[in-house]
């Protein structure tokens, strides 16, 4: 349950499929959208003036599309989690969304269910991934080497206590479940967080399971 007001920027460039999920998103507890956009370009522009919490990209649009959107995004404003939502399930599209800095992809025929979900593990975890999507195409997209986006080659050592908060990160669990799991305090397990992320190059959680995954940490 989300404890706090997330606040919702929208960039679709299809009306009704916007006007249809804001009144979805707002019908949500504790979920406001507070910016729409028709394109990237509109979006960006608009960020100047409000802060948001979570960016829902469409993938297609014109002026300027989701992937150079999210791309942006991530190097502007690295705080904002980064949903797409698309009419595409095709892998190269959840890749390049993977690659360009997504935190998560759903498409637009999912439920309300889903989209409420992957609103509460952004704000919790930093990603959400689907069983049958995310998870197998980050694995497949590991497997080819690519992923550079969010993860870079690097030397690390992880300590015993960091490879298994990476672990906790990758099952989905948060910072306050992690820090009862392994018996140390919420701040604490923020600055094990703040280390793994030094240590590995990533850039956020979802960064953090594709390093787990490219080592060998853990199995997707």
């Amino acid at each position: 349950m989300l404890n706090k007001v997330v606040r919702i920027g929208i960039a679709e460039d299809q009306t009704l499929f916007r006007h249809g999920l804001i009144q979805i998103l707002n019908g949500l507890d504790n979920v406001k959208v507070v910016l729409e956009a028709e394109n990237g370009k509109e979006f960006i522009d608009k960020l100047e003036k409000q802060k948001i919490d979570i960016a829902f990209l469409d993938y297609k649009m014109p002026v300027m599309n989701g992937a150079k959107t999210a791309k942006l995004l991530s190097e502007l404003h690295p705080s904002i989690k980064i949903l797409f939502i698309s009419m595409y399930n095709e892998e190269e599209f959840i890749i390049s969304a993977i690659e360009n800095g997504a935190n998560g992809y759903i498409t637009k025929d999912g439920s309300v269910d889903e989209i409420e979900m992957a609103i509460e593990s952004l704000m919790s975890t930093g990603y959400y991934m689907n069983d049958g999507t995310s998870k197998l195409l980050i694995g497949n997209l590991l497997s080819q080497g690519k992923g550079a986006a969010n993860v870079r080659s690097t030397k690390t050592s992880l300590s015993e206590l960091e490879i298994l908060v990476m672990k906790l990160i990758c099952q989905e669990y948060s910072t306050k479940e992690i820090s009862e799991m392994i018996f140390r305090g919420v701040r604490t397990v923020e600055g094990i967080r703040s280390n793994i992320l030094k240590k590995t190059g990533a850039k956020n959680s979802n960064g953090i399971v594709m390093y787990a995954v490219k080592k060998g940490i853990v199995d997707i």
